[in-house]
């Protein structure tokens, strides 16, 4: 059955993670717009936005939720389901946790879910959700797909090559495998940045690898990754990537001085831009 029949029977979920520790949410308003503007690929995607409590929660931040809201209010395949706060313990994986539980409530056991982060900016190319998918289906047995993978281990822990790990600024994976979590994020209660990465994002991967499950992603799209596979790399990818993706970490933005440059000129206008997609007609 093609992705085009599927799409009928199964449903689409889009997960954002982010938080208030910046006042002005650019990057976040640009991802939105990006989503709002670029066609996933289905008919329908439900978004929920899950934003961490790092201070105090303003007037400004309640101001922004209602403008999220507005800005996708009638969309012709979004539809935002949720836009809640949280607590900032666990960061990103806290984020995750309570953001599949709240899709887990309406969704099937084959559904989809697309996880992305403020770090991971996009997307940048139509057809991204439904791309992401072809991606997880191209192989047998996909736990998780990324943009990246990433072979090395954490540099303060050690310098092993051969802890495989899709990158959590956008991954994609099924209500299936994350019940296989009981409902607990790997990560999900730490503090430290070290333990957030290994015990996070190094730990999901690593618990769908030990139960013999692959991963794969955008990066390298003729590879399904297992605790078996030889390292493709021997360094950190995400800055470096070489094939068109849709969604970009933050990294490769400020390696590319062009970019960066042009990046300070849209900051300058991101508010205008948001006000504009909010209430134009």
């Amino acid at each position: 059955m093609s992705i085009k029949d599927r799409a009928i029977e199964q449903k689409y979920f889009h997960c954002y993670a982010t938080a208030n520790d910046r006042s002005l949410y650019l990057r976040d308003i640009q991802n939105l717009i990006r989503i709002k503007n670029c066609y996933s690929g289905f008919s329908k995607v439900v978004l929920f936005i899950a934003i961490s409590e790092v201070k105090k929660i303003s007037l400004f931040d309640r101001f922004f939720v209602r403008m999220i809201k507005k800005m996708f209010h009638k969309h012709p395949s979004i539809v935002v389901m949720e836009v809640y706060f949280k607590s900032n313990i666990g960061r990103d994986f806290s984020s995750f946790q309570s953001l599949f539980l709240k899709v887990k409530q309406i969704a099937g056991v084959n559904d989809f879910i697309l996880f992305q982060n403020r770090s991971g900016y996009g997307p940048f190319q139509k057809n991204w959700y439904s791309q992401f998918v072809k991606q997880f289906e191209k192989f047998d047995s996909i736990a998780l797909c990324g943009s990246t993978i990433n072979f090395m281990d954490h540099d303060k822990r050690s310098l092993s090559d051969n802890l495989p790990h899709v990158q959590t600024y956008s991954f994609l994976t099924k209500v299936f495998y994350l019940n296989m979590l009981k409902d607990s994020f790997p990560g999900s209660n730490e503090t430290e940045q070290i333990d957030i990465v290994c015990k996070g994002e190094i730990a999901l991967s690593q618990f769908f690898l030990e139960k013999k499950y692959k991963i794969t992603c955008i990066e390298w799209p003729n590879e399904e990754i297992s605790n078996q596979s030889a390292a493709i790399v021997s360094s950190d990818i995400k800055g470096n990537v070489t094939a068109r993706h849709y969604f970009y970490h933050r990294t490769y933005f400020k390696k590319n001085l062009a970019i960066k440059i042009n990046q300070i000129k849209n900051d300058l206008f991101t508010w205008f831009i948001f006000l504009y997609h909010v209430y134009k007609k």
